[in-house]
């Protein structure tokens, strides 16, 4: 009886999980308007995420690997390199800005549903690429991602970076992929 329920909780697991996988949303970009790739640039600025009820552990180390994966695929782009502004935006002049290739980004909506054996974490990123000379984005890079895990299979912290790691290859990829010649 014991293996019999057993089978069948492994059975109902491995199908919600196919489920959840099925049902998972596409990273996807929205185009504002054409992005016209510049020619070879020295710099694109890159401006630390916003994070909106995200912890540290989580937008502090997908933002840092946004910028490394960039910086590692610069050779797919004009951009010679990926550069984080140190300051805040709103503390730099507008008129030196506006002349820049740069980057912002946001993390919102992270959220760890727990249950007694399986964790669903969820998070939404943003990257909007702005060309110089133009005060709204270029291009806007929109990723939903979700995962899910058996607390037997894995830990909490294990997937938390899993997940970082795997919003911060996904909105650089998109990002390359929009800089990129054509």
């Amino acid at each position: 009886m014991v293996k019999k329920t057993f089978r069948s909780f492994l059975l109902l697991t491995i199908v919600l999980s196919l489920l959840l996988a099925g049902c998972a949303k596409r990273s996807g970009i929205k185009v504002t308007s054409a992005l016209t790739p510049p020619a070879e640039t020295e710099f694109a600025y890159v401006v630390p995420f916003v994070t909106t009820l995200v912890p540290e552990s989580f937008g502090e180390p997908a933002f840092n690997g946004f910028v490394d994966t960039l910086n590692a695929s610069r050779g797919k782009t004009p951009v010679n390199t990926f550069l984080i502004l140190k300051e805040e935006l709103k503390e730099v002049d507008p008129a030196w800005l506006e002349k820049q290739l740069y980057i912002t980004g946001e993390i919102w909506s992270y959220i760890e549903n727990s249950g007694c054996c399986s964790t669903e974490l969820r998070v939404k990123g943003r990257v909007q690429i702005f060309e110089p000379g133009r005060r709204s984005p270029a291009v806007e890079i929109f990723v939903p991602l979700d995962s899910f895990f058996d607390h037997d299979a894995s830990k909490l912290s294990v997937e938390r970076d899993k997940l970082s790691k795997r919003l911060a290859r996904e909105l650089a990829d998109q990002t390359i992929k929009a800089l990129a010649p054509r």
